[in-house]
């Protein structure tokens, strides 16, 4: 597995390249992490253009990416808090805590004003410019909203969870 070109290991990290097909097999690839042991992950869309400027065939669309980290926050929110840290999960609960997580966003183009009105900017930064078409916008703008919206309620009760000094694993007791 840690031999894969679309895999990338680091000091107990694993760095998971998502592309069309594994976003289909969400479930699969996740229980497959948790049977390796890995404890720390950061799933990175990939998302690259032909010379059109269209998705190649590899790459994961917004509703794909969307549908993945749904179905990878479903299983983590429910047996691995605390124990597998997933990276843009931690950093959208550091979020909702108020504490800045660290969010990669390199300054090489200004948001564009749709992504600086967008209720959801605090959670993302309107995502990496790299990703972004022409508009300014996103190319997996509707699969990260998605996510954030889904995700809420149990971010929530995380985050009061740790407010009360409790542990947010807590919540996967209240799950059962």
């Amino acid at each position: 597995m840690t031999g894969s070109k679309d895999m990338e290991v680091s000091e107990r990290r694993i760095k998971v390249v998502v592309d069309r097909q594994k976003s289909l097999q969400p479930v699969e690839l996740y229980r497959n992490l948790q049977q390796n042991g890995i404890r720390s992950v950061q799933f990175v869309p990939m998302v690259e253009c032909d010379e059109n400027g269209y998705l190649n065939a590899e790459s994961v669309t917004s509703e794909d990416w969307g549908r993945f980290l749904k179905a990878v926050f479903d299983i983590w929110v429910r047996e691995d808090i605390t124990r597998v840290s997933v990276q843009l999960f931690d950093n959208t609960l550091n979020q909702w805590c108020g504490r800045p997580g660290h969010i990669d966003r390199q300054e090489i183009s200004p948001l564009s004003a749709r992504c600086q009105a967008c209720s959801l900017l605090q959670f993302y930064r309107g995502d990496c410019p790299a990703l972004c078409h022409d508009s300014g916008r996103s190319g997996l703008c509707a699969g990260y909203q998605a996510f954030f919206n889904h995700s809420s309620p149990h971010m929530r009760v995380m985050r009061d969870l740790i407010k009360q000094h409790r542990s947010p694993a807590e919540l996967m007791a209240m799950l059962r």
